[in-house]
């Protein structure tokens, strides 16, 4: 197995957490507003309510992304970096979820380095370009550039991959109760609480090992948890690949998205036996941040 293939499967896991996963009937345009996550007026108490909420039409994000891996195998080196800057304005939305926008891709793109060869950058075909994307009743995206023309379908498949989940129902705060949570309040959330979180599919070759979350600290627009969790996805051939994170994930109460994610941890390549064939590092960074 080539680490070539063996990063961009835990950086893909990781890497949804971008996207803004906002919550298929009939579409409904709401009411503009300024900022959807502004929270009530002065909380009474130091415990915190999650109240799970969709943008309304003329919410306005920005997005930032960034993945960085550093892995070795075999005695050689290996490091990737991903990159993504955008934002998105909200056209229409319904009960459940975000079903226009206008999306901006300010950048998009990533690094690779095999060993001491020269680094080697990939810009994506989204990258520097502005889309309003929708989401039809069967589920399915379509999308037309900024005169109003539908995509070529090679733009479409890359326009599905990379923002699918953000008109899908969100999921963010898919381990927190219906009840108001209490200051150093620990949560250790199901292995299916966290495919919900990160966005990956439950198709038995990711799984969430010892998630622990903390909430620390709370502003009443922002929630801080402090986070661990070990990450395993089965490569095939009796190979796995274990992820160990740690750090901060933070929320808006007031909508329950995640606006903010610092988590870093070692990565290592493991056999059958359970033995290490490689290691590395995985640093994730992400800015969800709503005007």
């Amino acid at each position: 197995m080539q680490a070539r293939t063996l990063l961009p499967a835990a950086i893909v896991v990781v890497s949804a957490l971008l996207a803004c996963k906002q919550g298929n009937k009939a579409e409904q345009e709401s009411q503009p507003g300024a900022n959807p996550l502004a929270p009530p007026a002065s909380p009474t108490s130091s415990d915190v309510t999650f109240q799970r909420l969709v943008p309304k039409s003329g919410a306005r994000a920005t997005i930032t992304r960034k993945t960085t891996s550093k892995f070795t195998l075999q005695g050689k080196t290996y490091r990737e970096t991903s990159t993504f800057e955008g934002k998105y304005t909200v056209k229409y939305s319904d009960e459940h979820r975000i079903t226009k926008a206008d999306v901006e891709v300010k950048d998009l793109h990533s690094t690779s380095q095999e060993g001491t060869a020269a680094e080697k950058k990939t810009v994506s075909p989204l990258s520097g370009s502005t889309y309003t994307i929708t989401r039809y009743d069967d589920g399915k995206l379509g999308a037309t550039d900024t005169g109003g023309t539908k995509v070529p379908d090679a733009t479409l498949k890359l326009i599905r991959d990379e923002f699918k989940t953000m008109f899908e129902k969100n999921n963010d705060g898919a381990f927190l109760p219906d009840r108001p949570v209490k200051l150093e309040e620990k949560f250790m959330p199901s292995n299916d609480a966290m495919l919900k979180l990160f966005g990956s599919k439950d198709d038995g070759k990711t799984t969430f090992d010892g998630a622990e979350f903390i909430l620390k600290k709370s502003t009443g627009s922002t929630a801080a948890f402090d986070a661990s969790v070990t990450m395993t996805q089965n490569l095939g051939n009796s190979m796995r690949l274990r992820v160990k994170f740690k750090g901060t994930l933070d929320f808006a109460p007031h909508g329950t998205w995640a606006t903010a994610a610092d988590l870093k941890g070692p990565m290592a390549l493991l056999d059958g036996k359970g033995d290490e064939k490689g290691t590395g590092d995985l640093t994730f960074a992400f800015t969800q941040t709503f005007e």
